[in-house]
C-alpha cells in the first residue's frame, strides 16, 4: 500500500526535483514491505500449522523476499503483468492489514486477550482481497496506458 501511494505520488510529480529523496525512500519501503510480509506469512504460518520452523520461515522468506522484489520493480516505475501485480497487491496490503489488526489492539487496550483475533479474522482477510483488486486495478491502468 506504501508502494502504491508512493507511486501515485511520483506520477502526480512529473518534475523529480528530490531525486535524492526518492533514492533513499525506495528502500526504505522494500525494507518495510519486506519486514511486514515476512511478519504476516510467519504468523499465520505459525498459528493454524504444523509445519516445521524451518519450513515456515523459508515459505515466509521467500513471499517476503516477492514481495520485496516488486514493490521495488512498482516504485522504480516498471511495468509488471497482471498476476504479479495481484499477488503483490494481496501479499503487501494483506500483511500492513494484518500487522496493524495484529499489534493495534494489543497496543491500544493492553488487558484484551482477544484483540489479535481482529487481525487474524477480519483485517488479513480483507487486506488480501482489496490488495488482489488494487493489484489488478493498477495492471489494468498500467496495461491501458501503453497505447497512450
Amino acid at each position: 500500500m506504501l508502494a502504491i501511494v508512493y507511486v501515485a505520488m511520483m506520477q502526480n510529480n512529473n518534475q523529480w526535483k528530490c531525486s535524492e529523496m526518492i533514492q533513499i525512500l525506495r528502500p526504505v519501503i522494500v525494507l518495510l514491505m519486506f519486514l511486514i510480509v515476512l511478519f504476516f506469512i510467519r504468523t499465520i504460518l505459525s498459528i493454524t500449522t504444523e509445519y516445521p520452523g524451518w519450513l515456515s520461515t523459508t515459505f515466509s522468506l521467500a513471499c517476503a523476499a516477492l514481495a520485496g522484489w516488486y514493490t521495488w520493480k512498482l516504485v522504480s516505475g516498471e511495468r509488471v503483468g497482471v498476476s504479479v501485480s495481484v499477488i503483490s497487491g494481496a501479499l503487501m496490503l494483506g500483511g500492513l492489514c494484518f500487522t496493524v489488526g495484529f499489534l493495534g489492539p494489543m497496543a491500544f487496550v493492553r488487558d484484551t486477550s482477544q484483540g489479535p483475533l481482529i487481525g487474524i479474522f477480519i483485517a488479513a482477510p480483507l487486506g488480501v482481497i482489496m490488495g488482489a483488486i488494487g493489484g489488478y486495478v493498477y495492471a489494468s491502468r498500467q496495461k491501458a496506458g501503453v497505447g497512450d
